[in-house]
Order: C-alpha cells, then structure tokens, then sequence
C-alpha cells in the first residue's frame, strides 16, 4: 500500500489548511500546493485504486484523520 508520509506537524498543518476550505476546488488547490510532488503523486494512485482506499481508509492513522476532519472547525 502507498503511504503518504510527514511529520505530525505537518500534518496537522495540512488538516488545518485543508478544513479551512469551502470547496472540493479549493481542497484540492490547498493540497497541490502543500505536498510535494512525490506526495501528490502517491496520493493521486492510492485515490484512483479502490482497494488501496480501503485499506488505506482501515488503518489508524486514517481513522485519525477522519477525526480530525469532524472536529468543529473552530479548534
């Protein structure tokens, strides 16, 4: 499975960039600018296959992720 790695930091930088958007637009704008192309690219084939996703969707982290982008977005 392909994993998009980064420091907590920023990854939490890149949740609180990404819940600040309106749009799906603008989520995706956020988030080609805040990765690196690797990330991106990573990113872009584990979104294109959907057992990847599932797998990807099963693992702690994601579940954190998931929480984090839940939360009220004043936090």
């Amino acid at each position: 499975m392909v994993v998009v790695s980064m420091s907590n930091n920023n990854f939490d930088e890149i949740i609180k960039g990404m819940k600040s958007k309106k749009s799906n637009e603008e989520t995706q704008d956020y988030l080609i600018k805040n990765l690196t192309p690797n990330q991106n690219k990573k990113l872009k084939e584990v979104l294109s296959d959907k057992e990847a996703i599932k797998k990807l969707l099963s693992t702690p982290k994601a579940q954190e992720l998931l929480k984090k982008f839940t939360e009220d977005k004043n936090d």
